[in-house]
């Protein structure tokens, strides 16, 4: 790909539910999360020189969620979160869902980040999709139910035919 194609690209602002999206993608995600039943927050609070996309509010904590174009922008999205004094639980998302391994995911360990890949699953004990840090934390970010080790809770989800319909929500119409 030449470096034309590279350069990050200026969002399509998209309106969905009442909200207006800064981009198409930003509002897919929040179709997704409708569809998979997270409730989001969009652009609900400012942290030290960074307004993150979404805020997950799960009942056991909330999950700071950013979406990104491309995947040379994750490093730039951990540094802000990292530097933004956000001192919880993270995801950064790229363009596309097309498996269960939908990012980054930040857990901190007293005052160190720890970024592992991101993963989608469906949590055995509440029914619902969950997300965890791949070889981390299995605990169920919706329910909290979990802990370290084993996966006795942790069950296959494909995000596929959420994502695409998402797709279809937002796409482009003649008005």
């Amino acid at each position: 790909m030449d470096e034309r194609n590279r350069q990050k690209r200026p969002g399509i602002p998209t309106i969905y539910n009442g909200v207006r999206f800064r981009s198409r993608l930003e509002a897919r995600y929040a179709v997704f999360f409708d569809k998979i039943g997270w409730p989001w927050n969009y652009e609900a609070t400012d942290l030290d020189g960074y307004i993150p996309d979404f805020l997950i509010d799960f009942e056991p904590g909330i999950l700071l969620f950013e979406v990104k174009g491309m995947d040379e922008e994750l490093d730039a999205a951990e540094f802000k979160i990292e530097m933004s004094g956000w001192r919880q639980e993270a995801v950064v998302a790229s363009g596309q869902i097309e498996h269960s391994n939908v990012g980054r995911f930040l857990e901190r360990s007293q005052n160190e980040f720890l970024w592992d890949g991101a993963e989608l699953f469906f949590c055995l004990s509440c029914g619902k999709v969950s997300v965890r840090p791949a070889g981390g934390n299995w605990r169920c970010r919706v329910c909290g139910i979990g802990s370290r080790g084993g996966n006795e809770h942790v069950g296959e989800f494909d995000p596929r035919e959420a994502w695409s319909e998402a797709g279809n929500r937002v796409q482009w119409r003649a008005a």
